[in-house]
Formats: C-alpha cells, sequence, structure tokens
C-alpha cells in the first residue's frame, strides 16, 4: 500500500485564529541535534519526555485488527522557533513523544499496536497517522509566563479508507521561563492532545467484529477470608501430622 500523506490547507478561520497569534511570523526551523550545523549551537534546548499516564478513562470499542502509529515525516523530531530578539529555542523528541505517548494510551482497544508506516500494513489493519508542529507563545493576558502550543493533525484508515479525520490546537498553562523550562510545557501540552486523539480513536465503532464462537461454561467460586485461613490452618495441620510420623518412623 502506498504511504498516504496528509495534506495541509490553512483556512481563513486558521489564520484568524488566537492560536496563531505573534507567533505565526516565527520561523520554524528543522534542526538536527548536532551543534555542528550552522546556528544551532545557540538555540535553548527544551526536551519533551514522555509521562506515565494511564489511557483515557472511559468505554472503548474492541478493535479486530492492528493498529500501526506512524508520525509522518513532515513531523521533525526536533522543531526550532525564533521569537523577536530572544534566542531560538528548539523542542526535542517529539516524535518520540507522539508514538510513545499514543502506544501508551491505545492499547486497551487494539489487539497489537506497531510503530511504523503505511506500507508495513496488511488487510484488516488500521493506519493512525498524525502529523505535529509545535508554538512558544509570549505573556498576554492569559498569564504572566510563556506556554508551549502544539497543533497536530491525525487520521485513521483501514483498506485506504478514512474512518476519522480531525485538527487540534492546544495551549499549555502560561506560567513557563523561556527556553529549557518550555520542555516541561511542550510535554504538557503534548500529552493533553495524545489523550484527546487515543480517546476519539478508542470509540471509533468496530464494522468487522470477531464472529461469535459458542465457548463451554465456566464454574466459578469466590474464597473468602474465612476459607482461605481454614485451609491455610488444614495445611499447617496435614504438615505437623507427616513431619511427626516420619520422626516416629526414623526412631524405629
Amino acid at each position: 500500500m502506498k504511504q498516504q500523506r496528509l495534506q495541509y490547507q490553512q483556512t481563513k478561520e486558521e489564520q484568524q485564529s488566537p492560536f496563531n497569534w505573534r507567533f505565526r511570523t516565527a520561523a520554524l526551523l528543522a534542526c538536527s541535534f548536532s551543534l555542528l550545523l550552522p546556528g544551532c549551537g545557540l538555540h535553548h534546548w527544551a526536551p519533551l519526555t514522555s509521562s506515565p499516564l494511564p489511557p483515557p478513562p472511559g468505554k472503548k470499542e474492541i478493535h479486530t485488527g492492528r493498529l500501526i502509529v506512524q508520525v509522518m515525516s513532515s513531523t521533525k523530531n526536533t522543531q526550532c522557533l525564533k521569537y523577536e530578539r530572544y534566542r531560538s529555542v528548539c523542542y526535542q523528541n517529539i516524535r518520540s513523544s507522539i508514538t510513545d505517548g499514543l502506544v501508551r494510551s491505545l492499547w486497551p482497544a487494539f489487539p497489537e499496536l506497531i510503530v511504523g508506516d503505511a506500507d508495513d500494513a496488511t488487510p484488516n489493519d488500521y493506519i493512525l497517522q498524525v502529523d505535529a508542529t509545535m508554538d512558544a507563545l509570549p505573556p498576554d493576558s492569559a498569564g504572566p509566563g510563556w506556554s508551549a502550543g502544539a497543533k497536530l493533525r491525525y487520521r485513521v484508515l483501514r483498506d485506504g479508507e478514512i474512518l476519522t479525520e480531525e485538527t487540534t490546537a492546544s495551549r499549555s498553562r502560561p506560567e513557563f521561563a523561556y527556553g529549557a523550562p518550555l520542555g516541561g510545557a511542550g510535554t504538557e501540552v503534548m500529552d493533553a492532545t495524545l489523550l484527546h486523539i487515543a480517546d476519539q480513536v478508542s470509540r471509533m465503532p468496530e464494522l468487522r467484529p470477531f464472529p461469535g464462537v459458542p465457548l463451554p461454561k465456566v464454574a466459578a467460586k469466590k474464597i473468602d477470608s474465612q476459607a482461605r485461613q481454614s485451609k491455610a490452618e488444614a495445611q499447617s495441620a496435614s504438615k505437623l501430622s507427616t513431619e511427626q510420623s516420619n520422626a516416629l518412623g526414623a526412631k524405629k
């Protein structure tokens, strides 16, 4: 199956969105981890980390196909932004944060999750394609500090058919200092967005459910604490009796 890429078109509403604010004029740069590249040694590094958040609560659909999580190639693992007179700030670990967060949040709803691309898909597999852009937002009326912004677009496909597609925008608390602390802000906003995506994808209806298979009945009986204590006492008495019998046999 040919890799299907997300196409982006910025609408007039998106251009006027308050999410864009003053940073719409900032330059988004793709910078490698190497400090040898021109200009890369003067950045603030703001790494994102994978948090231990559990899957989102609520009812989930039990899906019958594997889910392949694909972060699009347009999403760079390091994204750098420059704002006016400030040194550039570079968010790091973006791709790994997305894959780790989605695998951690989606496992209850799918029999298997794989990080890969559309070429890895087989018939009946789901493909979750994600594209992400990070931002850094200056202090304003929302709060005295800087905040991280994240815009994501995702879609789920199965056998070439788009099942669901959505764009998201979110902003962290405006309480962070400029520079490295924005990595914590980026983690916060990424976690919130990934939990939203996981919740939506987990609830997708399964149109190819497993066929019903008749299984035998299972008899079960609860064991209460009194029964467990009685069993332990009986085992202890039996062990003592065996030891005494062995001791008598040895004397003879």
